[in-house]
């Protein structure tokens, strides 16, 4: 086999120092580029994940208010309930305590009840 023929190559370029410090500069223009991208991004996604928040935050207030309202609601239909009971014809004082017990362990039962007498009422 004859190994005369394949001769090695010279590196290229690897005397040219022009050539060294354009690659350098291409480097180092990547390396401020990469860096400014990535603050761009991770600056934008901070102030995406505080709108967010923001918004969650919003929303939590809101349920938190609707949920208030409706226990305040609830509360005052409770007091409405017992004289609203004494009203209801047949019931012994004992028939009224326990309904008024029963009545109070489901809060929207107990609203649809009030608004059903009421409407009877209303109709009569």
């Amino acid at each position: 086999m004859d190994l005369s023929a394949t001769q090695p190559q010279p590196p290229i370029n690897q005397g040219d120092s022009t050539f060294s410090k354009k690659n350098k500069k291409i480097s180092d223009a990547g390396d401020h580029i990469s860096s400014t991208s990535f603050i761009d991004v991770a600056t934008l996604l901070a102030e995406n994940i505080r709108t967010v928040g923001l918004k969650i935050n919003r929303s939590i207030a809101s349920e938190v208010l609707i949920q208030q309202n409706l226990e305040m609601v609830i509360q005052e239909s409770a007091l409405k309930l017992y004289p609203t009971l004494c009203k209801a014809e047949g019931l012994i004082e004992d028939e009224r305590y326990c309904a008024l017990s029963k009545i109070l362990d489901y809060p929207t039962q107990m609203l649809f009840f009030l608004v059903y007498l009421f409407l009877c009422d209303w109709n009569d």
